[in-house]
């Protein structure tokens, strides 16, 4: 592959016109030598069409695909996917922009792999307290290991080159699972076959939901996961899902449940000691990491962990019993 392969971002469009033009916007404003953008708009009810529509009008590396009807994101990446001319696929969400050195650093690891997956900058796009602080977290947890083998298929930050993708036959658009969890599909299709590395070098600043979206993303995202999980039985090797992030959740919802208890038998109140440590030791790390950022944000990052962290266990706490019943 030469050093400046073609690169074609793919953005999936649905009611976004809050975020669309800064998107396609940063994608222009990187320094890279030959790229093209094509913007998938799923059947739009937003003036997201119009948005797109317009800017291509300056631009003439930006193409606008319409869906005829509203099929997910799924579809309308493997449609921007057909009509792509890039050597290799960039798969960004509309609510992320670009860093200058986004497409630059990705076609440099592209020479030594197939699939590349990125990373959310530290810093998100708004600037609110959970948004900050899961800006936070999601860096520290995807950066602390470096470049590493990779399992899933980050569709809002993530390359592939285009002959793999088509050979692989892209994104299974009959996943019912909802959640963007095709990505963990296509990613465990693909990680087993091919050089996939998840490389923090290569960021993109997200547009994080706020703290009542968020709950009901964290706990609907776990339940959906857990029965993903059963099936494979295996953590993932970096970010948010990796085991000791789950032992660290279970820990605290043991904790909470052994303080409940302590009436019925002091014991109990041993066991929530234990089972807080265990917690803290999952995120100490992490704490460390806020307090170097910002000493000021800390105690907010830590209540928000605590409650996050809680959210996270109830829902696989949700998500086991409902594959258990399931299976029952």
């Amino acid at each position: 592959m030469c050093a400046y392969p073609r690169i074609s971002v793919i953005i999936p469009c649905f009611n976004a016109f809050e975020t669309i033009l800064a998107c396609i916007e940063s994608v222009f404003a990187t320094a890279y030598y030959d790229f093209e953008v094509i913007v998938v708009d799923d059947k739009s009810t937003d003036s997201s069409r119009e948005i797109v529509a317009g800017l291509a009008k300056e631009h003439a590396a930006l193409r606008l695909i319409t869906m005829g009807e509203n099929g997910g994101p799924a579809k309308a990446r493997n449609e921007g996917a057909r009509k792509a001319t890039g050597d290799i696929l960039f798969f960004l969400d509309s609510d992320t922009e670009m860093l200058s050195d986004t497409l630059e650093k990705t076609a440099f690891r592209m020479q030594t792999a197939d699939v590349v997956v990125g990373i959310y900058a530290a810093e998100s796009l708004n600037r609110s307290l959970c948004p900050r602080y899961k800006g936070l977290l999601n860096y520290y947890f995807f950066s602390r290991k470096g470049v590493i083998p990779y399992e899933v298929f980050d569709a809002s930050r993530a390359a592939i080159k285009a002959e793999i993708f088509h050979r692989e036959g892209g994104f299974n658009e009959s996943l019912a699972w909802g959640m963007d969890y095709e990505n963990e599909e296509f990613g465990y299709r693909l990680c087993g076959k091919y050089a996939m590395v998840l490389d923090p070098e290569i960021q993109v600043r997200h547009h994080f939901p706020e703290f009542n979206k968020m709950t009901r993303d964290y706990f609907c995202r776990v339940a959906l996961w857990m029965a993903i999980f059963l099936k494979r039985k295996r953590f993932e090797s970096g970010g948010v899902t990796t085991g000791g992030v789950g032992a660290s959740s279970a820990a605290l919802l043991g904790a909470l449940g052994s303080l409940v208890l302590i009436p019925a038998h002091f014991a109990f109140g041993w066991l929530s000691l234990l089972s807080f440590g265990c917690y803290l030791a999952g995120y100490v790390s992490f704490f460390s990491f806020v307090w170097r950022q910002d000493a000021q944000f800390l105690p907010a990052a830590i209540v928000l962990n605590m409650y996050f962290t809680m959210v996270i266990a109830c829902g696989a706490a949700w998500g086991l019993c409902k594959a258990l019943r399931s299976a029952a």
